[in-house]
């Protein structure tokens, strides 16, 4: 009979983006649904259990629970074994997966989790771990197939993918990471095909790694290509384009985003305003200060819109690459993208400025916010909520494993955006050069303030080390893409062309967010290194003779 193999339904691990190895850590709601979806995809196959094997950590043990509670039949047999347990990932356990990455590089994660001959420092390694895994599948899962045994195995990520490489019989050096989604019933020949699998696979996984490892490095570079392409070609990118693909790109975003969220999480979505209330205040009252004082001078607006933004859509993404609390900062971006223009309206409708007077500049800005908002936010959201419900295995699967495609979409964005901003016609290049450098300059200097008035809130407050994380990139992670979709709209009315003060806004954005990622890796880098030197056994020497 054949041999049924299931990696567990999703878990809080997963889903903040940690390892967890032999950590027990409990199932998401998500990874509930999956395992009831399991359950109900064993029932379609006509499958009557046998045995179920299943390994010793809670998640693993409640996923097979919810699958033989969904069958007719209940197993003959429960086998609960220790040989099906996660690889042991000494000190990268319960730590966060992207700053790992970011810290031992590509080259030291490959080797420490991808290698044959690989080991995490203080954990298990890849051979040790094999060897337990293949010993189970000849020895015990091989005999009760060949018997007629209908046989579930209940495991985890790593632990499947051994039981792949035995059953095709192939050697460890033919081993790399099958990207194996949670709770998807898998037979004997699925994990074949997944090890035998051509090469182009394994180099589609490879370039998700590298892109989640470097990713605003990419984004700096894609913009200083953009900046550089323009100059050459000297195109010009009609505003509704550059509109439509920006707000395009940020929707992909946004969708893997709000992929990994539970709509239980968005519940407290109002009250995330509360930990950020006086750094929210602080910039309201700045920002609106520049825009009464500032009518007629679309520097001083533009720069107090900016003090008015909510954060960019990116920063959840940013907080799972960067180790943050990922949950603040989704309810924390939703809640300030609806509630700071809100607040804005309400502040304009009390105090106008010239352009609402006249009936045009803000108004029209806040309407384009409001529209790139409902396609770039609202209905990626949508969409990812009601995948999760319809059909959480691949919800999961596309979360887990493909959720660098959301990082991905912000290389050509930035790309796009520099090369739509940099003005086309470029004949008194030293004039442009000595405003963008001016522009630069007082992004720089207002970004640096936001920083050090967040520190000050921080040392203040001392929140916890994620919160903490979530409130320095939400609030200095402005929604830039907002600002440019608005400055498009105001420069006309205020007879300017929005190019330099535009292109400078962005390269100082793309530029910080990568300064940013170099002082959170830097950090962890550090930590890690002190926990590896702890992991090595001690050095035995003999004693000299005397």
């Amino acid at each position: 009979m054949p041999l049924y193999f299931i990696r567990h339904g999703e878990s809080q691990a997963n889903e903040q983006n940690r390892f967890a190895g032999q950590l027990d850590t409990p199932l998401t709601d998500l990874g509930v649904r999956q395992a009831e979806q399991a359950a109900r995809r064993v029932t379609a196959l006509g499958l009557k259990l046998d045995e179920v094997h299943v390994s010793t950590l809670g998640r693993a043990r409640r996923t097979a629970e919810i699958i033989m509670a969904g069958q007719q039949h209940r197993p003959d047999r429960l086998v609960v074994s220790e040989s099906l347990m996660e690889r042991d990932f000494g000190i990268f356990s319960g730590r966060n997966k992207s700053l790992v990455k970011k810290s031992i590089g590509f080259a030291g994660y490959s080797e420490a989790f991808h290698s044959h001959t690989g080991r995490p420092p203080g954990g298990e390694s890849w051979r040790e771990m094999y060897d337990r895994v293949a010993v189970y599948y000849h020895d015990v899962l091989l005999p009760a197939s060949d018997a007629g045994r209908t046989v579930v195995v209940v495991a985890h990520k790593y632990i499947v993918e051994m039981f792949a490489i035995a059953a095709a019989g192939l050697p460890p050096e033919r081993y790399r990471d099958l990207k194996i989604p949670n709770a998807r019933p898998l037979t004997e020949d699925d994990l074949r095909r997944a090890a035998n699998a051509p090469a182009a696979a394994g180099l589609l996984n490879d370039l998700g790694e590298i892109v989640e490892i470097r990713l605003p490095l990419l984004v700096a570079l894609a913009a200083a290509a953009g900046v550089a392409a323009q100059l050459l070609a000297g195109v010009h990118v009609p505003p509704w384009v550059f509109a439509t693909s920006m707000t395009l790109l940020l929707g992909v975003g946004t969708f893997f985003t709000l992929l990994r969220v539970d709509p239980h999480t968005l519940r407290d979505t109002p009250g995330s305003i509360r930990p950020a209330l006086p750094l929210l205040l602080a910039r309201f009252a700045v920002g609106l200060a520049l825009l009464w004082g500032g009518s007629s001078s679309l520097p001083l607006e533009l720069a107090g819109l900016f003090l008015l933004l909510p954060p960019a859509l990116i920063a959840p993404t940013l907080s799972l690459l960067w180790g943050g609390d990922y949950f603040f900062a989704v309810r924390h971006t939703v809640a300030a993208s609806v509630v700071m223009p809100v607040a804005l309206l309400g502040a304009l409708a009390i105090a106008p400025t010239r352009e609402t007077h006249s009936g045009g500049g803000l108004g029209a800005a806040l309407l384009s916010y409001g529209a790139v908002l409902l396609v770039a936010l609202v209905l990626p959201g949508i969409g990812a909520q009601v995948l999760r419900r319809r059909d959480p295995i691949r919800a999961g699967a596309l979360s887990t494993n493909w959720n660098w495609l959301g990082g991905l979409a912000l290389v050509p964005l930035a790309g796009l955006a520099t090369f739509a901003l940099t003005p086309a016609d470029v004949r008194d290049i030293p004039h442009l050069a000595w405003q963008l450098l001016l522009v630069m300059a007082a992004t720089g200097a207002l970004l640096a303030a936001l920083r050090l008035l967040t520190v000050a809130f921080l040392r203040l407050r001392r929140p916890t080390a994620g919160l903490g994380r979530d409130l320095i990139i939400t609030q200095n992670t402005p929604n830039v893409f907002l600002w440019l979709a608005m400055a498009a709209v105001l420069a006309p009315a205020a007879g300017s062309h929005p190019s330099v003060i535009g292109l400078g806004v962005a390269l100082v954005f793309f530029l910080a967010v990568y300064g940013d990622e170099h002082v959170f890796r830097y950090g962890h880098s550090q930590d890690l290194r002190a926990a590896i030197r702890r992991a090595r056994p001690p050095v035995l020497t003999t004693p000299t003779p005397q």
